[in-house]
């Protein structure tokens, strides 16, 4: 028998129709091939499901995906993917999220979980190491998340079992929904937990008790005393104050998304920055799994005067200087992202007001970015009289106005009044509107961009135009955070490509050079865009939105003929056709993907 390090080639499958689960072994060369992550997404999307699969049907999974390294104790190896047929943008769906509930799955034995079917009734699943039992959920379901942990570890008995879940607006297929785990880590874009919700699947439990095996232990902790080590020289700025310490400067360079990204400046950008939420409202600084850096942000706030000086671990709670709301800290605080679209993006410098939305957003199950932006394009339209007060019920939806962003936020997770025109996502909802607010949209392939200007960041344009799952920022569309993605490595850890190469050959005893890592990620992207034009997707689709065309204060334009060279550099230097797009036959032979050519057929011509 193979000797296994970083993986146990166990993938759990749960049929909720029939109620039912069964392992499956994909082999070691799999693993060694595809590291798992989006590779493993991507294989039972083009495997499992049925071309032209909607999004919401029993047909389509739900894909669990740590990857080789999640679950190492080193720095950067808490994360894991969760995937399957988008309903926003109607393709390739991905979100990755960091916490311990991908180290824990690892931890009980599994690789892996494939969700299939939709149950009749609200369920949950409930994992001990090698132990699945599907149970009964009615009793959690409408709850937000924080309820949920506090429900399923008393009911299972196991206070330290990690829960990853959808909220309420999962459950009303809220087209951004997000998964969460750990209450504050979420797999936020392209729905997933709206995946989820239609599965009637509220939440997984696990609780694992065995260690992942690591071929090389003195090399990897070698890895991890580096982390910790350079902390000051490399990983300081993240410690002190997460994402989102650059904000002011941003703003300088005049790239801060701003009331829909129209302007690349926000003069009130210090009120609503990462350094303002340290110096006013943060009372502790969260870890990953196994992660020294520390650089997630935990905010609190008290809503009365007579709860003025309570403390949390040592640190004064400040009050709402309006009295109006209480931000529990279980659900940490905003990143860079969260910060900049409830933030700039709708003019909003009330820094408990976005406070308070990213913890609603947390709370109920929606993502922070296409929240933000669907309502920035809402205000816009609103500013331009093409919604009125007809439209929204009587609301009034002005620019800045935090307390409207609130109550947005609470109406889109469930779907009322106006708020269930917005959970469609500004794509769907300018089609509805017409009248030409579809000039406001800021989405690629349906799915809301990110909060970097691409016009302002020359190095975001290849990510938005050539991502797999649309408007992502993450630059996975490269080998290095693409590798990284797949195996379940962090993005944000300093490490060079030698060190994560490194990383990966103490964990799994592999030996690659830096040749055959790279293809890691080049299969993981070349299945993606298979996936995408059997269900459809074009060259069309690889573009921006007129938005960015127009020049901001400090930046031009950017015209289609500059998207297209992108584009075609892209497809040729991965080996696909340089018009079309799609993965050449001489590309599959080479990457070894023979047994995805079935898909490749699939696509319409």
């Amino acid at each position: 028998m193979t000797e296994r390090y970083g993986y146990w080639d166990r993938i759990l499958h749960v049929d909720l129709t029939e109620g039912r689960t069964w392992t499956e072994s994909l082999g070691d060369d799999w693993f060694r091939r595809f590291g798992g992550g989006r590779a493993l997404i991507a294989h039972y999307l083009l495997t499992a499901t049925p071309p032209g699969v909607d999004a919401f049907s029993p047909d389509n999974i739900l894909v669990f995906a740590p990857g080789v390294a999640t679950g190492a104790p080193v720095p950067g190896a808490g994360r894991h993917s969760v995937g399957g047929k988008s309903p926003l943008n109607n393709g390739y769906g991905e979100g990755e999220s960091g916490g311990y509930w991908g180290a824990e799955l690892k931890r009980a034995g599994w690789d892996g979980i494939v969700v299939h079917g939709a149950a009749a009734t609200p369920t949950y699943v409930w994992i001990k190491d090698g132990d699945v039992e599907i149970r009964d959920g009615s009793h959690l379901w409408g709850k937000v998340s924080g309820d949920v942990e506090d429900i399923l570890r008393e009911e299972l008995g196991e206070q330290r079992c990690r829960i990853t879940q959808c909220g309420p607006a999962g459950e009303k297929l809220v087209r951004y929904a997000l998964v969460s785990n750990d209450l504050n880590e979420v797999a936020g874009r392209t729905g997933m937990g709206a995946v989820m919700g239609s599965k009637k699947l509220k939440a997984i439990a696990v609780r694992g008790t065995q260690p992942v095996p690591i071929a090389d232990k003195a090399g990897l902790m070698s890895i991890a005393k580096w982390v910790s080590s350079t902390l000051d020289e490399n990983h300081r700025g993240f410690h002190e104050y997460g994402t989102g310490g650059a904000m002011q400067g941003k703003n300088l360079e005049g790239g801060m998304p701003t009331l829909n990204y129209r302007e690349g400046r926000f003069e009130q950008i210090a009120l609503v920055d990462a350094i303002a939420v340290a110096e006013q409202y943060r009372v502790d600084m969260g870890a990953c799994y196994a992660c020294s850096v520390r650089c997630k942000k935990v905010v609190a706030v008290e809503a009365r005067q007579e709860d003025a000086g309570l403390t949390r671990k040592g640190k004064a709670i400040n009050v709402d200087p309006e009295g109006r709301w209480r931000v529990d800290p279980r659900y940490g605080g905003p990143e860079y992202e969260s910060l900049a679209a409830l933030g700039p993006s709708v003019g909003v410098a009330d820094l408990v007001a976005v406070l308070k939305s990213n913890e609603l957003c947390n709370a109920l199950g929606i993502d922070t970015i296409s929240t933000g932006t669907t309502i920035a394009w809402a205000m816009e339209a609103w500013e331009k009289n093409l919604l009125t007060a007809q439209d929204t019920g009587g609301m009034e939806l002005n620019w800045g106005d935090g307390g409207t962003v609130v109550k947005l936020i609470e109406m889109i997770a469930n779907r009322e009044g106006f708020g269930d025109l917005l959970a469609e996502g500004s794509e769907r909802a300018a089609a509805k509107v017409g009248k030409g607010s579809e000039r406001f949209l800021t989405t690629v392939k349906g799915m809301e961009m990110a909060m970097h200007d691409p016009r302002h960041m020359e190095r975001m344009r290849g990510s938005y135009l050539t991502a797999p799952t649309g408007g992502d920022h993450m630059q996975q569309h490269e080998y290095k955070n693409g590798g990284r993605n797949q195996v379940g490595l962090c993005h944000f850890l300093a490490y060079s490509d030698q060190q994560s190469l490194d990383l990966i050959n103490s964990v799994t005893g592999w030996g690659m050079d830096q040749a055959e890592w790279e293809q890691v990620s080049d299969r993981g992207l070349a299945m993606a865009r298979l996936f995408n034009m059997r269900e459809g997707t074009t060259r069309a689709d690889d573009r921006l939105p007129a938005r960015f065309e127009e020049a901001l204060p400090m930046h031009p334009g950017l015209s289609p003929e500059s998207q297209s060279e992108i584009v075609t550099e892209y497809y040729v230097r991965h080996g696909w056709d340089g018009e079309t797009g799609i993965p050449t036959e001489a590309t599959m032979n080479a990457l070894g993907l023979g047994s995805y050519k079935a898909a490749r057929a699939a696509i319409p011509v």
